[in-house]
């Protein structure tokens, strides 16, 4: 799991034009789970993408609903072969382009977003196509909505 930023809100997420669509997908999402899935977004450092994966999971809590955000970093194929069996209804991941580099995990997390019963929100510094992953990860995650964030 990723350390929680519990100040991180939507309230307090400056928001201006190269980054509108993605804090409204992400609202659009908590209110109808799957109308897009996967979320993924995707920008350069210090755009904010964590900042809203932090308001995401923190709004999602304060409305009881079963929610996980894991930083890539930290993904084993024994972890989303879990989460694909787990109760969480949302699955935030931070990072995607940290993930390590596992044929299996790939595997994994190319399942999971089949299966299409969880929610995906994810945020990397590259575009789906641009992740150094197996072709149909690639493909999985351009399913529902990519956005960029700018400055």
């Amino acid at each position: 799991m990723k350390s929680i930023n519990k100040n991180q809100t939507f309230e307090n997420f400056s928001v201006n034009d190269g980054n509108a669509w993605a804090l409204t997908a992400l609202k659009t999402v908590i209110k109808d789970k799957n109308y897009y899935n996967p979320v993924y977004i995707y920008g350069e450092e210090g755009v904010g993408k964590s900042h809203l994966l932090n308001a995401t999971n923190n709004a999602l809590l304060s409305e009881q609903n079963q929610v996980i955000l894991l930083s890539a970093e930290n993904l084993t194929n024994h972890l989303v072969e879990n989460l694909t069996y787990s109760e969480f209804d949302y699955i935030l991941i931070d990072d995607l382009n940290l993930m390590p580099k596992d044929i299996i995990l790939e595997e994994q997390l190319a399942m999971l977003i089949e299966k299409n019963k969880k929610q995906l929100i994810i945020s990397s510094t590259v575009t789906p196509k641009d992740l150094e992953v197996s072709s149909k990860l690639q493909e999985r995650l351009q399913w529902g909505l990519t956005t960029s964030m700018t400055p």
